[in-house]
């Protein structure tokens, strides 16, 4: 099984980002206060995220305010086992610590429109309808990581989130990987194009994507050695969250391979790990 390997279903419309966003951001600092005072973190319970490695770029303030919004996240979202797996707190706080890492400069609105997380013991099995070129309609089945569903929840295997933690593959974070999807799908459905806001070139942001993507799937398809996952190569979105999980898992490599695609995810997200990392050796 590729390293990380997720299927997407369906699409979900563009939220509000207009002039009303100044109404959500009100709203969401409400709902942080509430959630924190309802259900704080204590110190003793957020020191396990500590050796998450996609964390190490943060700056103590960032720390501090990722701390929060895992809170509203725990507040807001249903984790829950499945397959006889029984979350504890540690682990829920591990799964919402690293959804939030994205989303830290964003603002929890790009989670909005699902309410479940669900985590499987292992990677399970899933089974498809595909239709090829020629009309014939085939089943499939695979076997996943992750999954995320438009309007849906997210699916996880808590046997990848732990090896995530101890860092077996570079550049690789399930749960970053699936949360990546669910920004992306706010977009008119999972393209590889987020809700960008502005300060992002919307024809650059696609310029650079679009080259990337196929210089990655040309390599691939020549026999050559992609510098990135090459899962990425499936579709333009899962390369946008390939590469977000190497730009907040390994952003050295990723600025090395991958300089301009680097940029325009500086931009979008608002933070800049690679030169965070440099600063604090």
């Amino acid at each position: 099984m590729p390293p990380c390997n997720a299927k997407l279903v369906g699409k979900e419309a563009s939220p509000p980002y207009n002039a009303t966003m100044n109404l959500f951001r009100k709203l969401e600092n409400w709902r942080v206060l509430s959630a924190v005072r309802k259900n704080p973190i204590a110190f003793s319970q957020w020191k396990i995220v500590r050796k998450l490695h996609c964390l190490q770029h943060l700056t103590s303030v960032e720390k501090a305010r990722l701390r929060i919004l895992t809170s509203v996240l725990l507040h807001q979202k249903n984790l829950i086992g499945v397959q006889g797996l029984i979350l504890n707190n540690e682990m829920k706080i591990i799964i919402a610590a690293q959804a939030c890492v994205p989303i830290l400069k964003l603002g929890l609105n790009y989670y909005s429109g699902f309410i479940q997380i669900s985590v499987y013991p292992t990677a399970f099995w899933v089974e498809h309808e595909i239709i090829d070129a020629s009309g014939v309609l085939h089943h499939e089945k695979q076997l996943l990581s992750g999954q995320s569903w438009s309007h849906g929840p997210v699916i996880l295997s808590w046997d990848d989130i732990e090896k995530d933690m101890l860092q077996i593959d570079k550049g690789h974070n399930v749960v970053i990987h699936e949360f990546v999807h669910k920004i992306d799908m706010l977009n008119q459905g999972a393209n590889g194009v987020p809700p960008v806001h502005q300060a992002i070139d919307r024809k650059e942001w696609g310029k650079v994507f679009r080259y990337a993507y196929q210089k990655t799937s040309e390599r691939l398809n020549m026999h050559h050695k992609t510098h990135i996952n090459a899962y990425s190569t499936t579709s333009p979105a899962e390369f946008f969250a390939v590469v977000s999980e190497y730009f907040f898992t390994s952003p050295e490599y990723l600025l090395k391979h991958y300089k301009k695609v680097y940029k325009e995810l500086k931009r979008f997200y608002k933070q800049d790990p690679a030169h965070n990392t440099a600063s604090h050796r």
